[in-house]
């Protein structure tokens, strides 16, 4: 679910133009598609506030923060940290730092301030824990400083997005003056970034991280182009930051369930698996943000006797690509939808007690056998070099846990024909968890064919959501 939080709070700075960013507001959060609405009304603090603006976070979805000033943005962040932690990294596109506190801002406003009291320096009854790290802060297109933020930025190492580490969790904020030329914002800096920029780095970011928030702020209408500019922007920076979620899961699935033979060339990632029918093994993915090239994709798959296969995900996304590929031929198959739940929302089981956690990856491939009727799947998990296990019902249920940078995928799940609609399958997914949560994680993801309705309904009646969707598209 896709939730737009507006926070209409312009007392945070003070520019003259400040009483114009509650209309800013509102005209931003207009601008986000599809979007649940919720308006949080200011109070006569900024503590009371962010008090009311902690209270109306959802606590699932994906969240975009508009505002009003910088200063909107205290409780979005914190509450990201507080699940997350220190795998939470914060860019921060802004033409400023905002990095002042009470003692050194030359003017005052708590939006010029906002990011150094989410470091736990700032106004004592605005100062939140946990604390954002500095070495969890990456600026990017901030150009004017103040003496004392320059210092405080050398002195904690603050760097830029090539600092930000690989396996981090992304909060983006955007304040609109990072922009070049813009003049509906209350401080405009000369130098900024162009709209195509923003985008191409938001992109970027998208496609190694998963983005877990967005803000943005500091709209003050005046120009119309501005806001022509901005209809543009603002849709374009929230699909590309919910997009990095499936992104993500696609990239783990491709590594939970590995093709024996992969590689990334020309747009895609080219899996091949001679021996195996199944689609993702044997299937073209197309990269994040790349063009992929349909001559690369057809050279490599007749090279190896078999027709392409193109794996169209998120397929959202790809609407241009699957039109590509239906006028040349390929048939639609497999609509899939991919699934996420967290571990706590998993209940547990009576029967989750007695699932077997089996290492030894010699007993797989009989009790494929016996619970599926089929060890084909063997040529793959024997392929596994992440932290997997298989969690066993007896022989009545079966499933295969694959765990990476803080998800599990579940595989193979599977209910011998005649303890169907016995709880097996249920005790599975909550002995998953449990295990999961062992390993240090706490997401679960799972496909399911969008046609399966029981195996739809089991999901969902245990706390799934769905993600994304995807489809294949086979050469004819």
């Amino acid at each position: 679910m896709l939730t737009v939080v507006e926070v209409p709070q312009w007392q945070g700075s003070r520019s003259p133009t400040a009483p114009r960013l509650a209309e800013g507001a509102s005209r931003l959060a207009a601008m986000v598609p599809e979007a649940r609405h919720v308006r949080v009304a200011t109070g006569e603090t900024l503590a009371e506030t962010a008090d009311r603006v902690r209270a109306a976070l959802p606590r699932d979805g994906f969240v975009v923060t508009v505002g009003g000033d910088c200063g909107v943005e205290l409780e979005p962040i914190t509450a990201a940290l507080r699940r997350h932690g220190d795998r939470l990294a914060v860019a921060w596109f802004d033409a400023h730092p905002d990095m002042n506190t009470p003692t050194t801002s030359p003017g005052g406003g708590f939006h010029g301030m906002i990011l150094r009291t989410l470091q736990g320096e700032g106004p004592a009854d605005l100062v939140r824990s946990p604390t954002l790290r500095p070495d969890r802060i990456a600026l990017a297109g901030v150009r004017s400083f103040d003496a004392a933020e320059t210092e405080h930025i050398g002195r904690a190492g603050i760097g830029g997005l090539s600092g930000i580490a690989e396996d981090a969790l992304l909060y983006v904020h955007v304040d609109v003056d990072v922009l070049d030329g813009i003049t509906s914002v209350g401080y405009p800096e000369p130098d900024g970034l162009s709209a195509e920029e923003l985008i191409g780095s938001v992109a970027a970011l998208a496609a190694r991280h998963e983005i877990i928030g967005l803000g943005t702020t500091e709209y003050a209408p005046r120009d119309p182009r501005d806001e022509e500019l901005l209809r543009r922007l603002v849709p374009e920076l929230v699909r590309l930051c919910r997009l990095s979620g499936p992104w993500q899961i696609e990239r783990r699935a491709a590594n939970g369930w590995p093709a024996r033979h992969a590689e990334e060339r020309d747009g895609w990632l080219l899996r091949h698996t001679p021996g195996v029918p199944r689609r993702r093994c044997n299937s073209a993915r197309p990269l994040p943000g790349a063009s992929p090239s349909i001559e690369a994709l057809e050279s490599y798959y007749a090279e190896r006797g078999v027709p392409a296969i193109v794996q169209v995900t998120p397929s959202a996304y790809h609407g241009e690509l699957d039109a590509l590929l239906a006028r040349r031929g390929y048939t639609r198959e497999c609509d899939t939808l991919v699934m996420t739940a967290t571990t706590d929302a998993v209940p547990d089981v009576a029967g989750s007690a007695g699932v077997e956690e089996i290492d030894d990856r010699e007993r797989w491939a009989g009790l494929f056998e016996t619970v599926s009727g089929d060890a084909g799947n063997m040529d793959v998990a024997g392929h596994l070099t992440a932290k997997a296990v298989l969690l066993a019902k007896d022989a009545a249920g079966l499933g295969l846990a694959v765990t990476e940078d803080g998800w599990t995928g579940l595989f193979c799940m599977a209910t011998y024909p005649g303890h169907r609609r016995r709880g097996v399958a249920r005790s599975v997914l909550a002995a998953a968890a449990r295990w999961s949560e062992r390993h240090g994680a706490t997401r679960l993801y799972l496909q399911v064919e969008a046609d399966n309705q029981p195996a739809r309904a089991l999901y969902e009646s245990v706390g799934f959501t769905t993600s994304h969707e995807y489809h294949y598209r086979r050469q004819g």
